[in-house]
Order: structure tokens, then sequence, then C-alpha cells
């Protein structure tokens, strides 16, 4: 759910501000900074603040460390440094690391040191 989000948010972004060059190609100028940036605020920076993504805040759940005190910025940033490691291929990484941790954490949160709770 999250990354359908960000890909909303960097493709409207393009169209937006980009300069059209072709069928349905834009160039925009620094694109891969942008990019970047886009997945540290959607990804990073919200959950580290809410302790959440806009994913897990619909869907009622939170990001809390092995100790259940809030995370801090740099796991939130290996958590999703693995992101595609876990989604690969179609989300089967992180389907088996959930099933078979005692945890039941993604490869990100045994990384990240975190767990993702209910929120109350």
């Amino acid at each position: 759910m999250d990354y359908v989000i960000w890909f909303v948010l960097f493709w409207s972004s393009l169209v937006l501000l980009g300069e059209k060059i072709g069928e349905r190609t834009y160039k925009f100028d620094y694109d891969w900074l942008f990019f970047i940036g886009i997945w540290v605020i959607t990804m990073i920076v919200t959950e580290t603040l809410f302790q959440s993504t806009i994913g897990n805040l619909l869907l009622k759940l939170k990001v809390v460390n092995e100790n259940g005190e809030k995370i801090k910025f740099w796991q939130s940033l290996l958590r999703h440094c693995l992101d595609m490691i876990d989604m690969w291929p179609l989300g089967l990484v992180g389907i088996l690391t959930i099933k078979y941790s005692k945890k039941h954490q993604r490869l990100g949160d045994i990384i990240g040191k975190t767990i993702v709770v209910e929120r109350n």
C-alpha cells in the first residue's frame, strides 16, 4: 500500500513538474534525487514521527523497536532499505521471514531491530 502511494506521488510530481519529452515520458532535472526525497518523506520521516507509514496508519499498525519504544530514524532507514528484498519475488522473502522468525519480523525488521504491532 505504501509503495502505491509513493508511486502515485512520484508520478504525479513528474507529470506536474517535469517536462514532457515524448508519449508518456517526462524529464525532470534531478529526478533521482526527487525520487529518493519522496521515498524518505513517505516512508522514513512519517514512520519516525508517527510510528507508522500512511499504509500502516490505515491498517492501524505501528512500528516500535524490540523494547516497545518509539523507533529512531536509522531504524526506519534500515527497515526500508531492505523493502525491495522483502518484496522479492512477490513478497515471498518477507512472507517467509515473518512466518518463520520468532518475533514474526520481516528481514527489514530483523536488521532494524523493529517490530510491527497493532495500534491501540
